[in-house]
């Protein structure tokens, strides 16, 4: 009988799970057709380019927010982007 997921219960877990996952590349990583997230994008007179990053990326640039807030700081918070249809 399959055993159904377990949800994160610690915070960090619970935010990147917040997030809406595609296959796609990482715009930080080499690594290629793997689980991204739109996390932003790169504006220019010559247009837009969307950031997409992979669960570990995430999860790196979250704890790297925390350690730079620190434990009193701003907590942070989730804003997904709306989905644009890759061309």
């Amino acid at each position: 009988m399959p055993v159904a997921p377990v949800a994160p219960t610690d915070r960090l877990g619970v935010l990147i799970a917040a997030y809406e996952y595609e296959l796609g590349s990482c715009f930080r990583c080499p690594r290629r057709q793997l689980q991204v997230t739109r996390l932003g994008e790169i504006t220019s007179e010559e247009g837009e380019t969307p950031l997409y990053a992979c669960r570990q990326c995430v999860e790196d640039l979250l704890a790297m927010h925390e350690r730079s807030v620190g434990r009193e700081g701003p907590r942070p918070y989730i804003l997904q982007l709306p989905r644009v249809p890759r061309e």
